[in-house]
């Protein structure tokens, strides 16, 4: 005759196992097919971020790929944690112990989800997407002071920068941020010419519309001086000029790019450090490349794509 060992469990037992790692609350509880799902529900944040830096960027990856994941994750968290405490109360004492309800292949799989999504969150962050905040108005109108974004570091080997595009790269001086944020206006083996605030690439002076204040209520009051957009190889974003000046602005500048590197410019160009004071950027040292504001400083408009909120 087989012996059945009769225990009990315990309410906050199972509360605390589920909110070490979802799913082990429902194991103590002995409903292992309903705790399984819930102990691998995190992998759908590293997987739904790799997935959205593999695609363009767009609302809809953004919202389904990195925002879905992580509020689904959160909302099975305490799913867990409430269904956990209601099982375990519900059983009661006359609870029959199955062969896996051991506190060592509890704290095992707590340990092991540890290890695991602590490497894999410190993978996506130094290889897929990494956070930031910006501090300065050097980027204004397009990036604010307080704004918070992703930077895409996922890339193919054959990826080069393009004019137009918004990256993070390391400082090349020996003060100041680790890193710096600025928009590729030229890349190797362009003619750049600075003239006052006309800019020339190649002998051809870059288009720029004038944008009237009253269609710039969603930056707030962070910008001074003049707004336009301004189109380079068919990429077009805002750029703020005439701002009051500072030590960062810089008179006339004209440059031929070297092999392997790209010059850079603030979009607020008066008040911007960038190649006109320590030359191009070697694209080895670009960090990534802005994708999205995903908690932005001033009007919610400005929420997702970076470079999509044109007035």
């Amino acid at each position: 005759m087989v012996s059945i060992t009769k225990s009990q469990r315990v309410p906050w037992v199972a509360l605390a196992l589920s909110f070490l790692a979802a799913g082990v609350g429902h194991l103590y509880c002995g409903r292992i097919a309903k705790g399984l799902p819930m102990y691998f529900a995190w992998l759908l944040v590293p997987l739904g971020i790799t997935i959205a830096a593999l695609a363009p960027p767009s609302p809809t990856s953004f919202v389904l790929l990195v925002l879905l994941p992580v509020v689904v994750v959160f909302g099975v968290y305490l799913y867990a944690a409430i269904d956990a405490w209601r099982l375990a109360d519900r059983i009661g004492p006359g609870y029959s112990l199955r062969d896996y309800n051991r506190a060592r292949i509890y704290w095992l799989l707590i340990v092991v989800q540890l290890v695991f999504s602590t490497g894999l969150i410190a993978g996506v962050r130094g290889f897929v997407y990494e956070a930031f905040r910006i501090p300065t108005s050097s980027m204004s109108p397009t990036i604010l002071p307080g704004d918070r974004i992703l930077v895409r570091k996922l890339l193919t080997r054959d990826h080069v920068p393009n004019r137009g595009d918004l990256i993070v790269y390391r400082n090349p001086t020996p003060t100041g941020a680790a890193n710096f944020i600025a928009r590729v206006v030229a890349v190797s083996g362009d003619h750049l010419k600075i003239r006052g605030e006309q800019l020339f690439i190649n002998g051809k002076e870059l288009d720029r519309d004038r944008v009237p204040g009253e269609r710039l209520k969603f930056v707030g009051n962070q910008v001074n001086g003049q707004v336009a957009v301004e189109e380079n190889s068919l990429r077009r974003y805002l750029v703020a000029y005439g701002d009051s000046k500072d030590e960062h602005a810089q008179g006339d500048f004209e440059a031929t790019i070297p092999v392997h590197h790209v010059f850079v410019l603030g979009d607020n160009r008066d008040r911007a450090k960038d190649s006109r004071h320590f030359g191009s950027i070697h694209v080895a040292d670009i960090v990534g490349y802005v994708e999205y504001i995903y908690w932005p400083s001033e009007s919610w408009s400005r929420f997702g794509v970076a470079n999509d909120r044109l007035p």
